[in-house]
């Protein structure tokens, strides 16, 4: 589940009413009878409900967790039966985000709840929300998969990191340099990434750099006080190896893997793997979100490597950004209303390089700068120069965003849709595996869309933290800025 039973305010609103109307919990089931969910036994929390709360809730809604209650004590999850069973039933709870519109995905079935498990719940809220003692002890989390001929590595970092931010700032941007110590070549076959701090870790981004990167990334890292250094946009390393120019970099940027809250990476498909040469390293950028206040981190990622030599496919990862436009709300008035004023705003907050960034992706979008107008909508195609097979797609936005969606091909007879996320939540980020990889062939184009709800700053949905300050927002590195972002991870040629 995510932060603050948070798909909207609805659902604490729905289930408030049908406490207040005193309307029988049975109506909110899907299906009467049926095992342990039948009319004549109420289910056990201990033996049955506890273990679907566990497996399907409990990774943010636990202590420390992005949710802003833990379900990990049986008298908390007593309390909030109702509210539980309401979000079961609007299925809003546990969230998947992707829409009808979307391919079908791995692993889908494993994150939502099963008609079983939805009868459960609804039956044993019905029923009062009894608790019969406290949960069986938790099942560890399975051991990372290693298949014959991968090792495993494991790269922290180096020492706790408390974050701060940039006076007048709620975002802090740190990197940290990481030694997967190979001393042959090899492939990344999978991750999972395990945020020491997760209710203010926002997101985690693994990059590979190159021996001659290397050196660079430690000078930062000893002219910067305390472990780690600030690198808003990125590592702040020069792209070596991974190509001189912007596009290059987008086509085939260095990322080895990703976490957001509700998902931390993954296994790659059989027979791919991301290259990782002897002598590189790893640099961890932790983007540590300060809205949700403050405290001691110390993330950590655990890798499978093959080794070089086995024959696997490449895989890279794309980023397609979309320039971000949004003027102040009707009524709203402030010196950051002002376009020229918000982009000051930006380089003294991250860097000056930063106030490039709105000017460059009009450009990159082809779009013309000089007749920039503010849309609430947002978007940007990319043309595919060679033979593309797209594996993984997800989507990136922040506070404001509405909706975000990827299509190939649009508005053509071929068109596909990559991913459509209709609603999107901010606190409920993933990438997602396609169950039949789609093949998009040279002069194919991917565009990406997002539309974006400048209103939610007055009134944000429930359980989120927005600044009121009115201001003109454009793509930056902080959480009160604005993103648009789609993401690929695809093998070419």
């Amino acid at each position: 589940m995510t932060r603050a039973m948070r798909r909207s305010s609805r659902v604490l609103l729905a289930a408030g009413a049908i406490l207040a109307l005193a309307v029988p919990l049975a109506a909110l089931a899907a299906a009467r009878g049926g095992g342990a969910a039948g009319a004549s036994a109420a289910p056990s929390y201990r033996r049955d409900v506890a273990p679907i709360l566990q497996a399907k809730c409990e990774g943010c809604h636990r202590l420390g967790g992005i949710a802003p209650f833990s379900l990990e004590s049986a008298a908390t999850a007593s309390a909030w039966s109702g509210a539980i069973a309401a979000a079961v039933q609007s299925r809003a709870m546990p969230p998947w985000p992707p829409g009808s519109d979307s391919p079908a995905y791995v692993g889908q079935s494993s994150r939502v709840l099963s008609a079983a498990e939805r009868r459960t719940i609804l039956a044993w809220a019905r029923a009062g929300g009894k608790v019969d003692g406290p949960a069986l002890k938790a099942k560890p989390p399975p051991p990372i998969p290693v298949r014959p001929g991968e090792s495993v590595v494991t790269v922290a970092m180096p020492s706790t990191y408390t974050p701060k931010a940039p006076a007048g700032g709620t975002d802090d941007y740190r990197c940290f340099l990481l030694d997967p110590k190979l001393s042959q070549n090899g492939f990344v076959t999978s991750a999972r990434i395990e945020p020491g701090a997760a209710k203010i870790v926002h997101h985690v981004i693994l990059f590979r750099e190159d021996s001659a990167q290397v050196a660079e990334a430690k000078r930062l890292d000893a002219a910067s006080p305390g472990p780690g250094w600030t690198c808003f946009g990125g590592t702040g390393i020069s792209a070596g190896s991974s190509g001189s120019s912007v596009q290059d970099f987008l086509n085939d940027a260095n990322w080895l893997a990703a976490w957001a809250p509700g998902w931390g990476g993954g296994r790659l498909p059989d027979g791919n793997g991301i290259p990782l040469p002897a002598g590189s390293q790893i640099v961890m950028q932790v983007h540590y979100n300060l809205l949700n206040g403050r405290a001691p981190d110390r993330s950590r990622a655990v890798l499978t490597v093959a080794p070089g030599t086995a024959n696997l496919t490449p895989v890279r990862t794309m980023l397609l950004p979309a320039p971000v436009e949004l003027a102040c709300a009707k009524g709203e008035r402030g010196p950051l209303c002002n376009r020229s004023a918000a982009l000051l705003d930006l380089t003294r907050k991250y860097r000056p390089q930063a106030g490039f960034v709105p000017t460059g992706l009009l450009h990159l979008c082809g779009k013309d700068a000089a007749s920039r107008r503010p849309s609430p909508v947002s978007s940007c195609d990319r043309r595919i120069d060679q033979p593309t097979t797209i594996l993984a797609v997800g989507g990136h936005m922040h506070l404001l965003g509405q909706s975000i969606r990827l299509v190939l091909n649009p508005g053509t007879p071929r068109a596909r849709v990559l991913l459509d996320i209709p609603n999107w939540d901010f606190h409920w980020q993933n990438a997602y595996t396609l169950a039949k990889p789609i093949v998009a062939q040279p002069g194919d184009v991917v565009r990406v869309t997002c539309r974006y709800d400048v209103s939610k700053r007055a009134h944000p949905p429930h359980g989120q933290t927005i600044p009121r300050t009115p201001r003109y927002v454009l793509w930056g590195e902080g959480t009160t800025d604005e993103m648009c972002l789609g993401i690929l991870q695809v093998t070419r040629g």
